[in-house]
């Protein structure tokens, strides 16, 4: 029989395995604290009952059942000497931060142009008829920046300094999800451990892959997990695990992706920590927003075709760092689908970034009133067009940006938002370029 446990029972080491490993994936994706907070009642905030004839008892809600499967031990693992037997964990928790980005000088094997090889590594090693759901960029399977700093713990540094990739897969009829983490380690490679993998494989080029497919259930809804390890004679452990729920929906019932298939992703050699980043790689695409709260969902068979329109513009003079015409969604959830590219011009270097939305019902000189020291225009076209434009300099310590923004919404509530923004002393797009793009016909959502 499966084991369950509750929150006052002592949890296996499989279980605390796996919420050990939830639990650090948490952490390093939002770089957020996890604790408790202890409170003792203040005797003067206290009020003692006039009298002792009620008792009143509160039921207690019920605690989340947690279901894995049981462990056996003495047992053989394929590849594997000898077998520990599973013991007692615990969760430790970590105080991270991004403020490094991509360059954080405590992992000075990574870089954003690093991150874009390793993903494009990953994505070619995919088997065939893998697809990547639709959605932002953060979330389509690029590897995001390493959060910590060169002063952390040495107990973070043994758990954390990992970069982190996920995505939505889709596969025919199936879907799941996926996430692919890369760190640098100098451990040797750990014991074989009775509940935490099923086989131990050797490559051919000395790699070594723990595989473990299994599933967790709570509240009996069960999921299904497939998860290998790769421990790579350059000092990377590679690791990546499926399982059959798409984010934020129920499990389907089959992982699309199979342990052998999985092996294939950690042993893919441009995923390593020293594989070389080949000549001309870009930084990594940069998350949008779509700044409208009315703006209904567009799919992805319109954003292609949004995408085509956008890759036709001419931009004479300007030089990008990616082309135009990859629209997702953004990353607020709004609604909509968005694409940021840095542009250089004259030398100097800006940010342009273009979002589509449909369903719009508020002018955004409306829902959204001038900044102080904002300039603020608009005018109406023969069709009933609204042609909005915004500009606003904005000043941090010795830093000054100048934003400058251009709305297009149509009677049908279509609309086109195009913002520039630069650091002084480089300029944004002129609101004529940027009325150019957010005018160009066919954009207008179908």
């Amino acid at each position: 029989m499966p084991k369950e446990t509750r929150a006052d029972a002592t949890p296996s080491r499989a279980v605390t395995a796996w919420t050990q490993g939830l639990l650090c994936v948490a952490i390093v994706a939002s770089g957020i604290i996890v604790g408790g907070l202890l409170h003792e009642p203040d005797p003067d905030l206290t009020t003692t009952p006039t009298s002792a004839t009620h008792t009143t008892t509160v039921a207690e809600p019920p605690q989340p059942s947690f279901v894995t499967p049981p462990v056996t031990y003495p047992t053989r693992i394929p590849g594997c000497a000898t077998v520990e037997p599973p013991g007692e964990g615990g969760l430790t928790g970590f105080v991270v931060s991004g403020e490094f980005g991509y360059d954080n000088p405590a992992y000075p094997w990574f870089s954003g142009p690093k991150a874009v090889a390793m993903s494009t590594a990953l994505h070619e090693a995919l088997p065939d008829g893998v697809v990547i759901g639709f959605a932002p960029v953060g979330e389509s399977l690029l590897f995001q920046p390493i959060l910590g700093n060169p002063g952390d713990s040495a107990e973070f540094a043994k758990f954390g300094g990992s970069t982190d990739a996920r995505a939505t897969l889709r596969r025919g009829d199936l879907a799941g999800s996926l996430s692919v983490s890369v760190r640098k380690s100098t451990a040797p490679i750990p014991l074989c451990i009775a509940g935490e993998l099923d086989e131990r494989r050797l490559l051919p080029d000395g790699t070594t892959v723990d595989t473990h497919d299994t599933w967790w259930q709570v509240d009996g809804v069960r999921t299904l997990s497939r998860t290998a390890r790769a421990y790579t004679p350059d000092g990377s452990v590679v690791v990546a695990s499926a399982t059959d729920a798409p984010p934020g929906l129920d499990p389907t019932g089959i992982v699309p992706l199979s342990v052998d298939e999985l092996v294939g992703l950690v042993s893919a050699p441009g995923a390593r920590v020293t594989a070389p980043v080949p000549p001309g790689t870009p930084d990594p695409p940069e998350d949008c927003h779509i700044a409208t709260e009315d703006a209904a969902a567009i799919d992805e068979a319109e954003s292609r075709r949004l995408d085509a329109v956008l890759a036709r513009i001419p931009l004479d003079g300007l030089t990008l760092d990616r082309p135009l015409g990859s629209l997702r969604p953004g990353v607020d959830g709004s609604g909509g689908v968005c694409q940021a590219v840095r542009v250089t011009a004259a030398g100097r270097r800006s940010r342009l970034s273009i979002a589509i939305g449909a369903g719009r019902t508020t002018p955004a000189t409306e829902s959204a009133g001038p900044s102080s020291g904002e300039r603020v225009t608009a005018r109406q076209l023969s069709d009933g067009t609204l042609v909005e434009s915004r500009e606003l300099r904005t000043t941090l310590a010795a830093t000054s940006e100048l934003t400058r923004t251009v709305v297009v919404t149509r009677p049908s509530g279509s609309a086109v938002q195009v913002v520039s923004a630069a650091e002084s002393p480089a300029e944004p797009l002129s609101v004529a370029q940027l009325e150019a793009i957010a005018l160009t016909p066919g954009l207008e959502v179908s």
